[in-house]
């Protein structure tokens, strides 16, 4: 199932679309977004999404100009799944501590001083 939600002048979420595609592939994903600017959808400027290949390829090929996020959801899932278990909830913390900071600055700096933390002690979690 594939779904578009945006969100309206107001401030409010709606569902843009949804359709059934045989997978998450580029194809699929293009098919969609092209049914949806078919719809009259216009004017995107922020797209959150995954970081699945199929659905940025066809986000880059049809909202060009629009900026691109990674979800935080899925971002802070891949972090934890490639840490070990009995690491993950103090990591979740200071993952959060990163994406609440104040301003860019000390973001920065909190993500300096996370990965310096945590490089030995999973590795792969930091990469």
């Amino acid at each position: 199932m594939l779904i578009a939600t945006g969100v309206n002048e107001e401030g409010y979420r709606e569902i843009l679309g949804l359709q059934i595609g045989n997978s998450e592939s580029e194809s699929s994903w293009s098919e969609f977004f092209g049914w949806l600017k078919d719809r009259g959808l216009r004017g995107v400027d922020l797209i959150i999404s995954d970081q699945h290949g199929g659905l940025v390829q066809a986000i880059e090929k049809h909202f060009q100009g629009a900026t691109w996020q990674r979800c935080q959801t899925h971002f802070i899932r891949n972090i934890l799944d490639a840490a070990p278990k009995y690491m993950q909830d103090a990591l979740l913390e200071e993952i959060r501590g990163i994406l609440h900071a104040p301003n860019k600055q000390t973001a920065r700096l909190l993500l300096e001083q996370v990965l310096a933390k945590w490089e030995e002690k999973a590795p792969k979690a930091m990469q």
